[in-house]
């Protein structure tokens, strides 16, 4: 059986029905700042746009440039010490 993270999540009474388990950027950036700090904050901000940045301008020649269709790329990003 696989279990996902909001398999797990809705049996916690702080589970929110209408948001599920996902923030906004700026409740994300709220929380850390309140554990972290905003320096810390700031500093893994900026690491999590140059990783994105850097990723997609290493794929930028395979990226199709069609104005009739469109991509989604998608970035989970585990944050630690």
């Amino acid at each position: 059986m696989h279990l996902t993270n909001v398999a797990i999540q809705k049996t916690s009474t702080q589970y929110d029905e209408k948001l599920g388990g996902k923030w906004d950027i700026r409740s994300l950036k709220l929380y850390l700042m309140s554990k972290f700090g905003p320096e810390r904050t700031s500093e893994a901000t900026a690491l999590i746009q140059d990783l994105i940045i850097r990723s997609l301008q290493s794929v930028a020649k395979t990226i199709i440039n069609d104005k009739h269709c469109f991509e989604l790329y998608g970035y989970d990003i585990l944050l630690d010490d």
